[in-house]
């Protein structure tokens, strides 16, 4: 079966109110939710936490972080799928479309929960004195405001200064790469105990990844720890739910929920 066949068949198109809610949120999270203007929160001058460079080159920057999250996942799972259902190409397209939409959901999901959130707290990045920039004479250890910032780099980049909690590189790489991670482990089938140990590697591989991208952010100074730890969670939990939502248990078998047969594990 060819892909526009599939397109028309009834098993894609049960999954169109999900890709029309997946589109949706992610017109939501690049269009809006990444515009929120978040709270200005109260800081001293005297704060070793802000007190940081400002990194004018990012290990990992935002379009690069949505790229991998684009990208990595559906071409991994496309080599996987039309590799294991070679002989099966109505199925392949079937597994592979709805494991997209899975991670799709995940990342847009999580990417815009993230940013409401960043909007909400309005925590200062660990750069964010470099960002504002305060005029002489402000009070060193007293509680101030934005107010007092010359905004160096301009308004936009201050106010960028002040979401730093939660990490959204950390959340999106989780939910990218940690959705694919247990996507692998199920084809990889390493729920059974005969299963060589190499076939558990390569389905944690993903998760380097993610712990690259989110551990970089603070190596740039653009979050602090418990910002990747807690993106890490939102990202973690966003993969399993929506995997949980196509998919059955890891241990229970490697086809989407409504497929009406299973199929054989990769060969060893």
């Amino acid at each position: 079966m060819s892909l526009a066949a599939y397109v028309r068949s009834p098993r894609c198109r049960r999954h169109v109110p999900d890709w029309i809610a997946a589109i949706l949120i992610t017109v939501f999270f690049l269009g809006v939710a990444e515009h929120i203007v978040p709270f200005h929160r109260q800081f001293k001058l005297s704060d070793p936490t802000i007190q940081h460079p400002f990194a004018l080159v990012e290990r990992v920057s935002g379009p690069e972080c949505l790229v991998l999250a684009a990208f990595i996942p559906p071409i991994v799972m496309a080599l996987v799928t039309f590799i294991k259902h070679r002989n099966r190409p109505d199925h392949a397209w079937h597994v592979w479309t709805v494991s997209v939409l899975g991670v799709f959901l995940a990342v847009s999901t999580v990417g815009t929960a993230t940013d409401i959130l960043k909007a909400w707290i309005g925590r200062p990045r660990p750069d964010f004195l470099v960002r504002c920039g305060p005029r002489q004479g402000t009070p060193f250890d007293e509680y101030v405001t934005a107010e007092v910032c010359t905004a160096p780099f301009g308004m936009m980049v201050l106010e960028d200064g002040m979401r730093s909690t939660p990490s959204g590189h950390s959340a999106i790489s989780f939910a990218a790469f940690g959705f694919l991670s247990v996507w692998l482990a199920a084809q990889f089938g390493v729920a059974a105990t005969e299963r060589p140990i190499h076939w558990h590697f390569a389905a944690l591989l993903p998760l380097v990844l993610a712990f690259y991208v989110a551990l970089s952010r603070t190596q740039d100074y653009r979050h602090h720890f418990v910002d990747i730890i807690l993106g890490a969670f939102l990202g973690i939990g966003a993969a399993t739910t929506c995997y949980r939502k196509y998919f059955p248990a890891i241990s229970e078998g490697a086809d989407p929920l409504d497929s009406a047969d299973q199929e054989p594990q990769l060969p060893l």
